[in-house]
């Protein structure tokens, strides 16, 4: 399996082969529905809350008695039927976090990664290490690559460079994403997918198969 390779000004070198520990291991749809699956709940929250009729303030006083007025009994205002009344079965705090097994996130990665090969829609380029800040530099490199107006990009790369982070921060339809940390969601939702040298050499030690990490 093959793609493109750019070097570090994004200018297109040529076609480089794809390392079988990572890219001739087949798609496990099933693998990719778990980890999102997983990883969307552990991005909620789980504070939302509603009141019950016992939280709901005031209502303490029948509203009217209980017989010789002809309206149906009523014991609270704040009854749920009532307006402002207390919710029924609303939702309350709780934690939606799931466990992903090891096993499961590597196959799920491996799905991805094979998935967006089959698409043509992986590109290898040389590391880039800038000095400073600067967000025009990086959108040049993308734009040299022409893939700065064709969607969301993944841009894959080794360890933390604030630099390069940083410049990255302001082009909206870019994703930084660190090889060492993948998050499934990152690197599935692009329509292309930006893959550093060393980072591909990360990413085939933790995730390769065969490959010890």
């Amino acid at each position: 399996m093959k793609a493109q390779k750019y070097s570090k000004e994004g200018k297109l070198i040529g076609e480089v082969n794809l390392p079988d520990g990572l890219f001739a291991t087949g798609v496990s749809s099933g693998a990719i529905y778990d980890a999102i699956k997983a990883e969307n709940a552990n991005a909620r929250q789980g504070t939302h809350s509603t009141k019950d009729k016992s939280e709901v303030r005031g209502g303490g006083k029948k509203p009217w008695a209980q017989k010789g007025t002809g309206r149906a009994r009523q014991g609270s205002s704040r009854a749920p039927h009532w307006v402002g009344g207390g919710i029924i079965h609303g939702p309350k705090p709780r934690d939606y976090s799931s466990n992903l097994s090891s096993n499961v996130k590597k196959k799920a990665v491996l799905s991805i990664l094979n998935k967006k090969a089959d698409e043509s829609r992986i590109k290898i380029i040389e590391d880039i290490t800038p000095e400073a800040y600067s967000t025009k530099t990086i959108f040049n490199i993308l734009k040299n690559m022409e893939i700065s107006d064709k969607g969301n990009v993944g841009f894959v790369v080794t360890g933390e460079n604030q630099f390069l982070k940083r410049s990255t921060r302001n082009i909206p339809f870019l994703k930084y994403v660190n090889a060492k940390r993948v998050v499934c969601r990152d690197i599935l939702y692009n329509n292309s997918l930006v893959i550093s040298e060393s980072a591909l050499n990360d990413m085939l030690a933790q995730y390769g198969k065969g490959e010890s990490k």
